[in-house]
């Protein structure tokens, strides 16, 4: 038993003292430990690792009620982010259907050079196989893009309600498959 009535931690026993405050360097200023730690933390933040904001103040022990909407809410707005980053996966697995068939079309093409098209009056119309490829690997790259734009502004509106940041292999994956579509089309033209 500690027979000391002074205000100890359970750490610090009565012969123990707290360890001192460590020394500010000269001039007051911020050590280039703590610069280098904000820069990291600044990154980091921008590559959507940490959190975007402060945690906020968290409701008196004794509101329960009060503890579970900010969990429910919390879990509603992770479920979001899920929906968002499905529905960025679901745009890749269309996109790469499509600069994969008018990759493979276009290659296809140098072999064959036209396709005749029936219309709809029984008119014949001929259409050329690389217009096809570069229509497809086109829409598709366009499309990739369009989504990987709306997955970011989406993902910045969670980041100002407090979501926080998480890394996205989705985002980064449509970014390279921007990128393949369009070597996939300069491959087209070039091969030309």
């Amino acid at each position: 038993m500690n027979q000391d009535s002074g205000n100890h931690s359970p750490k610090e026993g009565p012969d123990k003292f707290p360890s001192p405050a460590p020394a500010s360097k000269a001039g007051g200023g911020v050590g280039w430990e703590e610069r280098i730690m904000k820069i990291i933390s600044s990154i980091s933040s921008a590559l959507g690792f940490g959190q975007a904001k402060p945690e906020e103040t968290v409701a008196p022990a004794g509101d329960v009620s009060t503890q579970l909407a900010h969990q429910r809410t919390d879990l509603a707005m992770e479920r979001s982010y899920l929906a968002v980053d499905r529905t960025l996966m679901a745009w890749i697995r269309t996109a790469l259907s499509m600069i994969s068939f008018g990759f493979t079309i276009g290659k296809l093409g140098q072999v064959l050079h036209e396709v005749n098209v029936k219309g709809v009056i029984g008119r014949t119309r001929t259409v050329s196989i690389e217009n096809i490829a570069y229509f497809l690997v086109i829409i598709g790259t366009v499309a990739l893009l369009m989504a990987a734009i709306q997955h970011w502004v989406r993902m910045r509106q969670f980041y100002q309600m407090g979501l926080r940041r998480q890394f996205s292999i989705s985002f980064i994956v449509a970014l390279v498959l921007i990128v393949v579509g369009g070597f996939a089309l300069s491959s087209l033209v070039l091969a030309l």
